[in-house]
């Protein structure tokens, strides 16, 4: 009842006592009935028999005598009051006490430049126009600020609207910047509701202002969920747009490569995602390449990039020096310059290092291998060295990308032992079998019931696939990148290639990957559905299994070019994973975890320099957390490690957290962070959309960009007023009518 009198009346103050001054009337009446002194005589009785005749007459007449003096009392109070018929006309800033929560979008594509300042510049400028309408009416106004990227931490939580807090909000917006992230919705409606829904005060609003992109309107079923409890508690709810056009815009959205095989003068291969989010075609974009912060005379061209559109483009980055670059590509400039450029940081080794381990040195299989991969390590930055099994047991394997098992027999513990801690590491393996292997080794100490290095159970013989002489293809290649050599139709390389031999799985081993549900996954099968080459994953590290040989003795791959680029191939996709710097995500959170043995407790983190290089120093705290190596055999045993977090990741770029180690030589961990690929998606969303997301019965208003006639509003009970008057006039002329009718008059 209280909030539907301070909706309905500019002064509610003077409603409940007013309405209590409509029982004077009745008083009166009751009163004049009761002040007289019953006396019979015979005139009287005669009197009394024509009342009765008329008294029904009378009753209905004195009642709407009553009425109409009841109906005069509430129509002054509604004009000192000053009803209000649609309170949704109501001025924002009349009335009862109210409260003004304003949820403030500040995700990236509020960078949008509209003219001479951007989507976010004019979302803050609303603000101050409604902070400004509120000082006129101190004391009755409360102010909440909520910015989309943090809703748990308002950045004015019910301030009292006054010309001391006009002078603090200026402050505030002045400093406020957009981020550059992809920002919730329905994050910034759960604060407005948890912080309004507590609140008791007479009037509540939500003012949502926001670009009202497409993007955050489609398929948001929670969205609309939480509007709807505040409609249901009697918010009003008020959505105020920014932009009114939507601007063409080009976007940088992927950057990838063959990062973790990066060696010195050997080209990396690098592939660039541009999308055109506009609604016209781009023609001739040119995408310029910075290296370690310089330009280098080298573009990536696209004739043109149709609307809507995502193109992918390649191009080779070579680097002369070992270590850690960084690499940046830049779109020319248009109406939101945030997703124009993209980074990239790469470890470059002087060379790759690659073990194979040969079972029999008499077959040669290692050097088919090294050739294919290192014939001119110049060119391929591979460096292969070929060792016997013992190797295992006598060196760390942590240098080498990856190992290799050409025709291995069996492994002795402790030579099986590190190559485990190496796979599970994210080291890469690379299984080929031969005539020297030992199936029921490989069954009980390599496959253990799938839990092992080597993914499937072995058949216990080899088979024969066919002759020599034989001319018909018989291998079946899945697309996957260590067989992109042999993709596309009527592909000359695969009508060459033979399986003279190879090893079969086990009978009761399911061929059907769906059906094993294991994660292995068959990537090459014979003509004869029997499945011959397979990717699996142990740990962190990749596996890859051939059940032939690597070198020709059963098949002839290695006779023919295309075994150079599959091993190629099948190098980029085991290699090592620890070697590729992280990239993530503006926003994202740096979490740093420190080995106290290795690592001193304080570290710096230097943010990107379009931040003026800034530097932060952090001290890690101790985490205790349990120890998943020994935790197996005794579960209350724990491992202490020093975790520091760093949350300023808005500013897109490279950060480098720098660590002490023990000796006080720093050590250096880069990662980049870039902003969200849908970002850029600049298309609106109209008023039937936003309705229709929300449900078509909630009372929402939406205000057009530009218009500011809402804030100050206009008085929507001056027309209510105006008749009010001229019903209090009938009403009082019909009473005196009434009640002179019904009065006793003398000639």
């Amino acid at each position: 009842m209280e909030s539907w009198i301070a909706q309905h009346f500019l002064n509610p103050g003077f409603v409940l006592g007013g309405v209590a001054l409509v029982s004077l009337p009745i008083i009166i009446h009751l009163i004049n009935r009761l002040r007289f002194r019953r006396v019979r005589f015979a005139a009287m009785e005669f009197l009394l028999q024509s009342q009765k005749r008329n008294r029904r007459r009378i009753l209905i007449e004195q009642l709407l005598l009553l009425l109409l003096r009841c109906m005069a009392v509430l129509g002054l109070v509604a004009l000192i009051a000053r009803f209000v018929l649609d309170p949704t006309e109501l001025k924002l800033f009349q009335g009862a006490r109210s409260h003004h929560v304003v949820l403030l979008d500040d995700s990236g594509s509020m960078r949008d430049q509209l003219g001479e300042r951007t989507a976010f510049e004019s979302a803050k400028e609303v603000i101050q126009k409604l902070a400004s309408e509120g000082a006129r009416r101190p004391g009755t106004q409360k102010f909440t600020l909520i910015a989309l990227s943090n809703p748990a931490q308002p950045l004015f939580t019910q301030q009292e609207v006054n010309n001391e807090f006009l002078v603090e909000l200026d402050t505030k917006l002045r400093n406020l910047k957009a981020t550059h992230q992809s920002l919730s919705l329905v994050s910034g409606f759960e604060g407005a509701r948890n912080m309004l829904l507590e609140d008791r005060v007479a009037v509540r609003h939500v003012h949502v202002l926001s670009d009202f992109r497409i993007k955050d309107w489609q398929d948001q079923q929670s969205l609309g969920k939480v509007v709807k409890e505040l409609d249901a508690a009697g918010v009003t709810l008020n959505f105020v747009k920014t932009v009114g056009r939507r601007n063409s815009n080009l976007g940088i959205t992927g950057l990838t490569g063959d990062v973790q095989i990066a060696s010195t003068g050997v080209p990396v291969r690098l592939e660039v995602t541009i999308k055109n989010f506009g609604e016209q075609v781009a023609p001739n974009v040119a995408l310029s390449i910075l290296q370690d912060g310089q330009k280098l005379p080298l573009t990536v061209n696209f004739d043109k990039i149709e609307a809507g559109i995502e193109v992918k483009q390649e191009f080779d980055l070579s680097f002369d020096a070992p270590g850690k670059h960084r690499i940046e590509l830049q779109l020319p400039p248009d109406s939101l310059q945030s997703d124009n450029s993209r980074h990239m940081a790469i470890d470059v080794t002087p060379i790759n290092r690659v073990l194979i381990i040969e079972g029999n040195p008499s077959q040669d299989d290692g050097d088919y291998l090294a050739d294919a991969l290192a014939a001119d390590p110049g060119i391929t930055g591979y460096a292969p060295q070929i060792e016997t099994v013992d190797f295992l047991r006598r060196k760390p394997l942590d240098e080498f990308q990856a190992v290799y098992m050409l025709n291995v027999s069996d492994l002795t513990p402790d030579a099986l032992e590190p190559l485990e801690q190496y796979v599970k590491a994210g080291g890469g393996l690379v299984w080929f079998l031969g005539n020297e292997v030992r199936p029921a080794f490989y069954l009980k100490e390599l496959y253990r019931g799938g839990q092992g290095l080597f993914p499937v159970k072995l058949g216990l013989t080899s088979t024969k696939t066919q002759g020599t002489n034989e001319s018909e293809p018989d291998t079946n290649f899945a697309d996957h990148p260590v067989f992109g050599v042999f993709q596309g139709q009527d592909n000359p390389f695969t009508e060459l290639i033979r399986v003279y031999e190879h090893f079969t799985v086990s009978d009761d081993w399911a061929r059907d990957d769906q059906a094993r549900g294991d994660g292995v996954q068959t990537l090459a099968s014979l003509t004869n559905k029997e499945p011959l080459v397979f990717s699996s994953k142990f740990g962190a590290g990749s596996v890859i299994t051939y059940l032939t040989s690597c070198g020709p003795k059963w098949n002839n791959w290695a006779r023919y070019p295309s075994f150079v680029a599959m091993m190629l191939d099948l190098q980029k996709f085991v290699a090592r994973p620890d070697r590729v710097l992280e990239s993530r995500a503006v926003g994202e959170p740096i979490q740093v975890t420190l080995e106290p043995a290795q690592f001193l407790e304080e570290l710096e983190v230097i943010a990107p320099e379009s931040t003026s290089g800034k530097v932060t120093r952090l001290k890690a705290g101790r985490e205790t957390k349990p120890d998943a190596e020994t935790s197996a055999n005794n579960e209350s045993s724990t491992v202490a490690k020093y975790l520091a977090t760093f949350r300023d990741t808005d500013e897109p770029g490279l950060y480098i957290a720098r660590l002490m180690d023990q000796n006080q030589s720093p050590v250096e961990r880069w990662m980049t962070f870039n902003v969200p690929s849908d970002e850029g998606e600049l298309e609106l969303a109209t008023n039937e959309q936003v309705r229709k997301q929300l449900g078509e019965n909630l009372r929402v208003t939406i205000q057009e960009p530009g218009e500011f006639n809402w804030i100050a509003g206009r008085d929507a009970g001056q027309e209510v007023r105006e008749w009010l008057l001229i019903a209090l006039v009938l009403l009082l002329l019909a009473e005196q009518l009434l009640g002179y009718r019904l009065s006793y008059h003398g000639k």
